[in-house]
């Protein structure tokens, strides 16, 4: 009891009278006293630690034991770093709005480098084979030293016997020609262009990259970059038909790379890919279009052997059969093939014939679309589809009546399409059905025959 109540009266004492509510509010000031002089006397680096800088606060105030304080310290230096200080970085460094808008246009400069294709290497000599009807081809000559020392190249070209040749300050590194027109890509990124008399046509093109391949057919000539750009030039006309279109559409995502190119004579570009699938570029939809693909199984189920108007009609050649190997055919034994409902190979028919006539119009191949057109109607004539046969009729009339706001064309790759409908009519009247859509639309065309 006594022990008990000696600790009572020392505690009591310890809180008692104004001494209790003094010392505490002592014990404040001096605490800040000391924090500001340190403050004062060394700057905290903002950069510092949360624990450096808890290792530099003044001592706590003397209720505190010093084992107790030992103890912090221990727990500090032992076991992982704490959270916070693992957190705070131990440099800063901001980058600014516009190297960060730098960065990334470079990001984006630098994906296309992935489709980076391989460009030709220089030789000495080599010679070119342009057609064998009429016979004509190309030599080309490197390096060839001058009295001065220089080295220029030497582009000869001879056709049916007759020779023109010139000279280029740059070694040529591809060729390319065609009955009206020659072209040589140079090492300096350049590409000169020459009649087929050997006139220069225009100054020489600065390519945006060294050329990988170089194409020419008719007046057109194609030029693909190792930056997988592609550019078609009208030379009659002097005017671009495609302008550095990046192939980073069709080659994107994928291992395929392009086995064949092929330019039409209309300037439409074509890409055979490693995966049987082809595209051409649409210069009107400024668009790449698949045109074939030959793991497709619509050509394979498609049976429209009915529509075949002779055999001589499948005998069609242009781009469209080209890029297709001539396997378009395969509809005739679809039949003996494969075995499925009516209605699913209508539906399969018509959606290869359907493909078909777009991809020859999207080539501007003007027999492959009345060739495909006309079996694509006669099917529908035979399988009683009404109301896309006259819509097919109503496109190729057009109005019958002039009208200043009408945008009807009445050609479609170079064909008249009120003549391919008198072609389509005797098909139609065939069909006992479709009499009256027969009669329909032979009266009208009879009317604007005879306006």
């Amino acid at each position: 009891m006594k022990a008990f109540d000696s600790r009572f009266t020392e505690r009591s004492k310890a809180t008692s009278g104004t001494s209790a509510v003094a010392h505490p509010n002592q014990m404040a000031l001096d605490r800040l006293k000391e924090q500001n002089s340190i403050r004062d006397t060394k700057p905290r680096d903002p950069l510092e630690s949360s624990s450096d800088s808890e290792e530099k606060i003044p001592a706590k105030p003397m209720s505190l034991s010093k084992r107790k304080l030992d103890l912090e310290v221990e727990k500090k230096k032992k076991g992982r770093p704490r959270k916070d200080s693992r957190l705070m970085p131990v440099t800063l460094t901001v980058q600014s709005p516009a190297l960060l808008t730098s960065e990334k246009d470079g990001a984006c400069h630098s994906a296309p480098l992935a489709l980076k294709l391989p460009t030709p290497v220089a030789q000495k000599t080599f010679t070119l084979q342009v057609s064998s009807d009429p016979s004509m081809y190309i030599e080309v000559e490197n390096e060839i030293v001058t009295a001065g020392g220089s080295k220029l190249s030497r582009l000869k070209c001879n056709r049916e016997g007759k020779e023109w040749e010139t000279v280029l300050t740059s070694r040529i590194l591809s060729a390319a020609g065609s009955c009206e027109v020659v072209s040589v890509a140079c090492e300096k990124r350049t590409l000169s262009v020459f009649s087929a008399c050997g006139r220069r046509l225009l100054p020489p093109i600065v390519l945006h990259s060294p050329i990988s391949t170089l194409h020419c057919t008719g007046f057109y000539i194609m030029a693909l970059t190792t930056a997988a750009t592609l550019s078609v030039w009208n030379v009659q006309k002097r005017s671009v038909v495609v302008k550095e279109e990046s192939l980073q559409t069709i080659l994107a995502g994928s291992e395929t790379t392009v086995s064949q190119i092929l330019l039409t004579q209309h300037g439409i570009p074509v890409m055979n890919m490693s995966d049987g699938k082809a595209y051409c570029f649409s210069p009107s939809l400024s668009s790449w279009n698949l045109i074939s693909d030959k793991q497709e199984t619509l050509a394979q189920c498609a049976d429209f052997r009915n529509s075949l108007p002779s055999q001589e009609a499948m005998l069609c050649s242009g781009p469209l059969a080209i890029i297709q190997g001539r396997t378009s055919n395969s509809g005739r034994q679809a039949a003996r093939l494969f075995s499925m409902p009516h209605l699913i190979q209508q539906e399969t028919t018509l959606a290869y014939l359907e493909s078909q006539v777009a991809a020859a119009l999207a080539l501007q191949s003007s027999h492959e679309y009345r060739h495909w057109l006309l079996i694509y109607a006669r099917y529908l004539v035979n399988e009683g589809f009404e109301y896309r046969l006259r819509e097919l009729c109503k496109d190729l009339l057009g109005p019958v009546h002039c009208s200043s706001g009408s945008q009807w064309e009445s050609t479609i790759v170079g064909l008249r399409k009120r003549d391919l409908l008198k072609e389509l009519l005797p098909v139609i009247g065939q069909n006992l059905r479709f009499q009256r859509l027969f009669t329909e639309y032979q009266e009208q065309l009879d009317i604007l025959r005879d306006k």
